[in-house]
């Protein structure tokens, strides 16, 4: 099985589009699909796994949200001790697919609660993680950071996913990536925009 968590350099990058944008390239491919949200705020106004069923035709049971919290807050507002064992135990419970894709919320380190952050999920459950990164001025540091990051920790990289929606004009698109690949050589393994991106 492959196993991805999809984070990004930060919230609001773009990473539940290029989920379900993912998980429609594996489908088309054949491949049975599981996506995981293991934690979401803002619920029920904001619920990215009701956004991916909609855009790939996912059933519930291979699309859903573990935990959910109705402030558009950090989970560590939410919860005093957030249940880390039981949410990385139900994500490594998934058995009957080809590839799971779980999306983290915000960035690598969010807070779940006072002694766990987000990233800790990779690690409990063996993924390895695709960065979404917003094309946009900034974009470059913020990537780095988040890619040195995972490797001081010893998370595999699977990738990044540039996120063309952000891009001000077509030179400043480019030579974005081509730094990106420079400084993260063949890390550039995804570019899209819309769910329509090719």
């Amino acid at each position: 099985m492959e196993r991805y968590f999809i984070s990004g350099t930060n919230t609001e990058v773009g990473k539940t589009v290029f989920s379900a944008w993912l998980a429609k390239r594996f489908m088309a491919e054949g491949k049975r699909v599981t996506y995981v949200k293991p934690v979401q705020t803002g619920f029920p106004a904001d619920d990215d796994a009701a956004f991916v069923r909609t855009h790939t035709g996912l059933a519930p049971a291979d699309a859903r949200v573990i935990m959910t919290g109705t402030e558009p807050v950090a989970p560590c507002f939410l919860w005093e001790t957030f249940p880390f064992d039981a949410v990385a135990d139900t994500i490594n419970a998934v058995s009957e697919c080809d590839v799971l894709l779980v999306e983290g919320a915000g960035g690598l380190l969010v807070p779940l609660d006072m002694n766990r952050q987000m990233y800790e999920i990779a690690r409990a459950c063996d993924l390895r993680t695709i960065l979404v990164v917003p094309n946009r001025l900034g974009c470059i540091n913020d990537a780095l950071l988040s890619a040195h990051f995972l490797a001081s920790k010893g998370l595999p990289l699977a990738g990044l996913a540039v996120n063309d929606h952000y891009a001000s004009d077509a030179c400043n698109n480019e030579r974005n990536k081509r730094m990106l690949d420079h400084l993260l050589p063949g890390s550039v393994a995804y570019v899209f925009g819309t769910l329509d991106t090719p």
